[in-house]
């Protein structure tokens, strides 16, 4: 993987894609994905969920926030193929034929720190010729804590419970962010707005190169303590396999009932073909549904709302079609892209991330292997309401400390890590070094080697990323027909309610959300009806959900 998008998406589960031997280059294309979705069934964490709510970034953005947050300025450093239409990533379709020093001399003074992160697939050995490569280069030495991202969550919420023996350096995915984290992020982490805010951020210009809204998102309880890892705006899609289709005579659906309808012309079951997977988020997705809404002046929850209601029926009706593969049917999710990759099944949605990691699983097997993203629209044909997805998916905080040497190195340490495509440091982040790690094929697109696949991860990536980029070109026509796309969804994105809060629910609320994960599953599978859903909403509103309501009432104006 060339790029710096990265997204764990709602299709395959991580576990599954580890199974399924998805290394690290394409899971860097997925984490944005699942973050954009993530959005959907709640939003993700950070007040202090204290008496009256203080939202701490917004798209109207506070005096007090836009205060800490640091002046963006842009690099061009590379031009791109395909430049950014209405906030799309910029499409790259060939690697630079000379990459460029952005950072000058070594940015590090030695220093020795512990970091702790994620991986979702084979944890490479502490000591290896990747890590020393990079350290070597930053001039000081990171001692990486990997841990199973599967079981991630529970070893942030044991860490950050022993301040003294939290990392220097701590990667969390937005994700894994603990319960009342806003509460223990002041006494925990650094503050980095004194170092960052405003044009003090010109001090680190690749850092400077990285969106407004990914360092607002980075704000807590009133701070800017993260390191933004930054996401698409596009996460999720519905994809079909253009391959069969043509073969098929087939054409992609328009609408709500094209969709179902093609789904049952596709089935047979004696060809072992169904024609879709379960298609619950992208149900959601093409219905419109958001977390909250704004309904004549009343905040309803997504689980009130019209369009939460017809994603359902419209699910159901897809089920009781006998258009969805039996496996899903029986809830077996694990093994969605298997189905798909072999044309057992044809329609599925998927984190657009995992579009490349698709192909890089069939296309060895399979070279006439094709799958594309349909164009969105909405339920009856017309223009689709997409909400706009986190503005990170990722965040790495520093370890407070009164050491403001120390803050400093590390901050240098990040403005490496955050070297955009096009230059000597991300090349060497990514894919480690040449003769290595990796060769140049004769498209100058790099190949890993066997030390490249064993030792080259995302640990340096996951500290902190530059903006997202379509740049994964060992694919021909991949990056056009991914940059096409999002250039042809972009007019329908919107922001969501509580785009860019940092949010977290108070803990009394936790639990409220969960009968309606496995209603949906009874409904869509026609075990229960409609009407189960209005016993849950009521059911919903008296445990908590009205309170819930007020609650959130409180960051509208914010």
């Amino acid at each position: 993987m060339l790029g710096n998008n990265a997204s764990p998406e709602r299709g395959p589960s991580l576990k599954e894609l580890g199974r399924a031997g998805v290394g690290r280059r394409s899971f860097l294309g997925l984490v944005g994905s699942a973050v954009a979705f993530a959005a959907l069934p709640a939003l993700t964490a950070c007040s202090s969920g204290g008496a009256a709510p203080q939202a701490t970034s917004s798209a109207g953005m506070s005096d007090a926030t836009s205060k800490i947050v640091p002046s963006y300025i842009p690099l061009d450093i590379v031009k791109p193929d395909i430049p950014s239409v209405n906030g799309t990533a910029p499409g790259f379709t060939s690697i630079p034929s000379s990459l460029v020093k952005s950072v000058q001399g070594v940015p590090g003074k030695g220093g020795s720190y512990t970091v702790m992160t994620p991986a979702w697939w084979a944890i490479p050995q502490a000591d290896n010729s990747y890590y020393r490569a990079v350290n070597e280069r930053l001039g000081a030495k990171l001692n990486f804590q990997v841990s199973d991202g599967n079981t991630y969550a529970d070893k942030i919420q044991t860490v950050l419970a022993s301040p003294k023996d939290v990392p220097d350096w701590v990667v969390i995915p937005s994700w894994n962010l603990p319960p009342r984290f806003g509460q223990a992020v002041k006494g925990l982490f650094t503050d980095l707005s004194e170092y960052l805010a405003g044009d003090k951020i010109k001090k680190y210009p690749n850092l400077a190169n990285i969106p407004t809204s990914a360092w607002k998102y980075s704000c807590f309880e009133g701070g800017l303590y993260g390191l933004p890892f930054p996401s698409e705006q596009v996460g999720n899609a519905f994809f079909y396999r253009k391959d069969l289709f043509d073969e098929m005579g087939l054409e992609q659906p328009k609408s709500a009932d094209e969709y179902i309808a093609v789904a049952k012309e596709i089935t047979d079951p004696a060809k072992n073909r169904w024609g879709s997977e379960d298609v619950w988020t992208g149900a959601q997705l093409m219905h419109g549904v958001d977390s909250w809404k704004l309904v004549d002046g009343k905040l309803l929850s997504r689980f009130e709302t019209d369009e939460y209601r017809a994603a359902l029926e419209w699910g159901a009706k897809l089920f009781a079609s006998g258009a969805v593969h039996p496996d899903a049917v029986a809830g077996n999710t694990q093994k969605m892209g298997q189905r798909f990759g072999s044309g057992a099944s044809l329609m599925t949605n998927d984190g657009v991330g995992g579009w490349h990691g698709a192909l890089g699983l069939n296309l060895p097997s399979n070279p006439k292997f094709q799958m594309q993203p349909m164009d969105f629209f909405a339920p009856d044909g017309g223009k689709p309401t997409l909400f706009r997805g986190s503005p990170a998916a990722i965040f790495s905080f520093i370890k407070k400390t009164d050491d403001a040497s120390k803050v400093e190195e590390m901050l240098a340490l990040a403005n490496f890590a955050a070297a955009p495509f096009g230059t000597e440091e991300n090349m060497l982040i990514v894919n480690g070094v040449e003769g290595i790690h990796y060769t140049l094929d004769a498209q100058n697109v790099p190949q890993a080697t066997a030390k490249g696949t064993a030792e080259v991860t995302s640990t340096y990536a996951f500290l902190v990323n530059s903006a997202v980029v379509n740049n994964q070109v060992q694919y021909p026509g991949y990056v056009k027909a991914k940059t096409d796309w999002e250039i042809r969804q972009a007019p329908y994105v919107v922001d969501p309610l509580f785009y860019g809060l940092q949010i977290q629910e108070p803990s009394k609320f936790g639990s409220l959300k969960k009968p309606f994960d496995d209603l949906s599953k009874d409904i869509l599978r026609g075990r229960k009806s409609m009407s189960d859903l209005d016993a849950a909403v009521a059911t919903w509103k008296k445990n908590g959900g009205d309170e819930l309501r007020e609650f959130y009432a409180g960051f509208l104006n914010a």
